[in-house]
């Protein structure tokens, strides 16, 4: 059974839905975690480089998956079935 492709579009509006702040930086974007512990000085973060996330349709690698679940415990089935 194949995975099925997380295009930055659908990840961008789950993050957006959800209260998680998007900033450009160059070409990259940094996803960062919605401030709900005002006591924690930082939030998560991370950032996907301009070859995943210029256009819409462009496809996340699942290395970058990999990187969301771990920082925010977002999996691709969330984005996918938002």
């Amino acid at each position: 059974m194949s995975r099925r492709r997380v295009t930055w579009g659908q990840a961008e509006r789950y993050f957006n839905r959800h209260e998680f702040e998007i900033r450009s930086s160059g070409g990259d974007k940094i996803i960062i975690a919605p401030r709900h512990d005002s006591r924690r000085r930082s939030r998560p973060q991370v950032r996907i480089g301009h070859k995943y996330c210029s256009r819409r349709g462009d496809e996340l690698s699942w290395g970058y998956l990999s990187v969301i679940k771990n920082a925010f415990g977002v999996t691709a089935d969330d984005i996918l079935n938002e």
